[in-house]
């Protein structure tokens, strides 16, 4: 193939070209690039076919969030109950009432359960009983049966704490190796055979511990080196009602409660009355983790929120596809090729195309909220998956990132020292893909170099 055929099916510069001759193929890759004050596309390549675009859905599902939302959004969590308090004792049965929270942890566990001794229950002579009714339905996220430990692909949940994470928390007494669960899962027995190790550094203390979960009992074994004190490390047990079952039982101990009898799932009884509320942070939180972090679970919390807040059916995934498409369909952008499973891109099936998501990430420069999704996405070369990459371009790059074993993506924004801002996505899908993530990010570069020097008058 020759040098001109090739710069044809690229539809690139030449010093975009130079950096990735014989690399990129032209059917790998979509790109387009727009400013976001101007009218006109700057630059793009397949911009129209359907690819998959691993995290950077993600975006998807923050500007529909924070439009169908509002950026003052907070997920309220209750305990209600309609059975008798009495000299300390809740004499029936209590109500969780979870509402996915993607940020609750043991830390709001902690303050809910404290204000509940505060409200005088001292002993809950019933049971837990979980209220899961705010999400009707989970989305799926198939093709991913071989990481189920993984906590990448940990499920959303009503009732989801700490991402349904136990740490364990590595330190030395008295000369010996120690682990300790947190949150001290009651189901569950440490068993810890950990021994002195030698080493000079701890690194990932994954290299020196070894963590197997049989049944109800997890054994630590290993050379642990005085260096590992305060390392941590997770593991991924129960499923999410146990784990939340189980938190609440060890937080509620620790603060001196008593019971309660179980847990199980039921829903509250209409003369319920409410003994604690608890608020979230508000969703620009959630975005900020989910975006800088690529946090799936957290992006399918928000995306099932999106649905389960909107004018319903009573099916949570169908209404949050139907609410990113009618917004679409209000800012005028089109509904295809857009195919939704998640939200979160945690996918074998999620598709856009580069003009699509373009379009996306200019109506949400130009919108109210532009400084809240904006601020979501990682820094180049400064935090979250982008802090060891594009360190040449430095903070006035801003790029979610994508990743899966056939896709690199990335798209957001570049902001010229005028204020100008370069709408840029750019999608590689390819077996290849693992090996090609340096000549995207090249691409990515070259196109900015190039908007620069247009900005510049240069030729």
């Amino acid at each position: 193939m020759t040098r001109r055929l090739l710069m044809a099916m690229l539809a690139v510069s030449p010093l975009a070209l130079a950096a990735n001759l014989g690399v990129l193929r032209a059917d790998e890759v979509a790109l387009w690039a727009a400013p976001v004050e101007g009218r006109a596309v700057f630059d793009e390549h397949r911009a129209d076919a359907a690819m998959n675009p691993a995290s950077t859905m993600k975006l998807v599902t923050a500007w529909a969030a924070l439009n169908r939302l509002g950026p003052g959004y907070r997920w309220r969590s209750e305990l209600k109950s309609n059975a008798v308090l009495e000299n300390g004792v809740l004499r029936g049965d209590l109500y969780w009432i979870g509402r996915g929270d993607p940020r609750f942890d043991s830390v709001r566990l902690t303050e809910l359960l404290r204000q509940l001794r505060l409200r005088g229950v001292q002993r809950i002579d019933g049971q837990l009983l979980l209220d899961k009714r705010a999400f009707s339905r989970i989305s799926s996220a198939d093709g991913f049966d071989g990481d189920a430990e993984r906590v990448f692909s940990v499920p959303p949940d009503t009732h989801l704490s700490n991402l349904k994470v136990a740490w364990l928390r590595y330190f030395y007494e008295q000369g010996r190796p120690q682990v300790v669960l947190d949150p001290p899962l009651p189901g569950f027995r440490l068993d810890n055979r950990l021994q002195p190790g030698a080493a000079a550094s701890c690194g990932d203390v994954r290299e020196h511990a070894e963590v197997s979960v049989s049944g109800s009992s997890i054994r630590v074994s290993g050379k642990l080196p005085l260096a590992c004190d305060g390392a941590a490390s997770y593991v991924n047990v129960l499923d999410n009602d146990g784990y939340a079952g189980q938190s609440f039982a060890a937080i509620w101990q620790q603060l001196g409660g008593e019971g309660p009898r179980g847990i199980a799932q039921g829903d509250t009884p209409p003369d319920a009355r409410q003994l604690v509320r608890l608020d979230s942070d508000p969703l620009p939180q959630a975005l900020n983790d989910i975006n800088k972090y690529s946090n799936n679970t957290m992006a399918r919390s928000v995306w099932l929120t999106v649905g389960a807040e909107s004018p319903h059916s009573g099916d949570t995934v169908a209404d949050a596809q139907l609410a990113v498409r009618s917004l679409l369909l209000e800012r005028g952008i089109a509904a295809e090729p857009l195919q939704l499973e998640n939200g979160a891109g945690l996918s074998r099936r999620e598709r856009i195309s580069a003009r699509q998501l373009g379009a996306i990430l200019l109506d949400a420069a130009r919108g109210p909220y532009a400084a809240e999704f904006i601020a979501s996405l990682p820094l180049a070369g400064e935090d979250g998956t982008l802090r060891r990459r594009f360190a040449g371009l430095g903070p006035r790059l801003r790029l979610k990132t994508g990743t899966l074993g056939d896709t690199r993506a990335l798209a957001g924004y570049w902001q010229a020292p005028s204020g100008q801002r370069l709408a840029i996505v750019a999608l590689l899908n390819s077996a290849r893909a693992a090996q090609l993530q340096g000549a995207l990010d090249a691409l990515v570069g070259e196109v900015v170099e190039r908007y620069a020097a247009q900005l510049q008058g240069q030729p």
